[in-house]
């Protein structure tokens, strides 16, 4: 970006939704502006299941102050009243000072920040907890569904997400430990990086190094595909996930903020 700031566009996962007749197209919404065929204003709504909406958007810094984005932003809160979305959540870039000015416009409120980490060091890759991965099958999507409630909403109940081994260039893993599934870790491939995302242990198999496990054992098969450029997203309060990425090699890179939405 020209004034150094991310935009975190989800667009892998937003094509293969796209092609997935499960979802369909009404759930996922991109708004352009153009500017004598320049697109000029971007906003895009994301959802990954729990009734629970991201908005992200950019204006190029020669068309801002104008009220395009505000136009875009519009438009998208009207989609998320007829999707009925308990939770909306507007994502800035920690040094986008614009983006984070007009979310205090909109009167969102800071909710929680993500870094996003690269892996710069890597270590000995080794599976140190006699850890399994396997990908998962159609039968396991009930369960990743179950485990993406308790790991990123805090419930059970989530609405059924799509078929994520269906999905391009896109792997989900059940962590195993003696065939009882403990935990999920996901993959997304993009020309010649990878992004490590979806990945949690079950409360009662945490502490005891089978996260380190996993991660390690993922490293390994990304590591086979002779890609070096993973990268992943952890909150900045999770000091848990935080230290283990850090002792996988894993260091900061950049500041996501996500505020909270209140003026459905």
């Amino acid at each position: 970006m020209k004034d150094k700031t991310n935009l975190k566009l989800e667009l892998d996962y937003k094509v293969s939704v796209s092609q997935n007749a499960y979802i369909g197209l009404k759930k996922i919404n991109e708004y352009l502006y153009y500017v004598e065929d320049v697109l000029v204003s971007y906003l895009g709504i994301s959802s990954f299941g729990g009734n629970n909406g991201e908005i992200n958007g950019m204006t190029h810094p020669d068309f801002r102050r104008k009220g395009l984005f505000t136009k875009l932003f519009e438009l998208a809160t009207e989609e998320c009243q007829k999707r009925n979305f308990n939770n909306i959540l507007l994502l800035s870039d920690g040094k986008s000072k614009s983006g984070i000015e007009f979310i205090k416009v909109v009167s969102g409120s800071y909710d929680f920040s993500e870094y996003r980490m690269k892996l710069l060091n890597k270590t000995t890759l080794e599976n140190i907890n006699s850890i399994n991965l396997r990908k998962a099958e159609k039968p396991d999507r009930k369960e990743i569904a179950r485990q993406n409630a308790i790991f990123f909403y805090g419930s059970e109940e989530c609405e059924s997400l799509p078929e994520e081994e269906e999905i391009i260039n896109v792997i989900t893993y059940m962590i195993e430990l003696k065939k009882a599934i403990i935990g999920k870790i996901k993959i997304e491939y993009s020309d010649n990086s990878a992004f490590v995302c979806g990945f949690g242990i079950l409360p009662d198999f945490r502490g005891k190094g089978y996260g380190k496990g996993a991660l390690m054992e993922v490293l390994c098969i990304i590591n086979e595909e002779n890609i070096n450029d993973v990268e992943l997203d952890v909150e900045c309060k999770n000091n848990t996930a935080l230290n283990l990425y850090k002792v996988c090699g894993f260091e900061e890179m950049s500041v996501m903020n996500y505020y909270r939405y209140n003026n459905m």
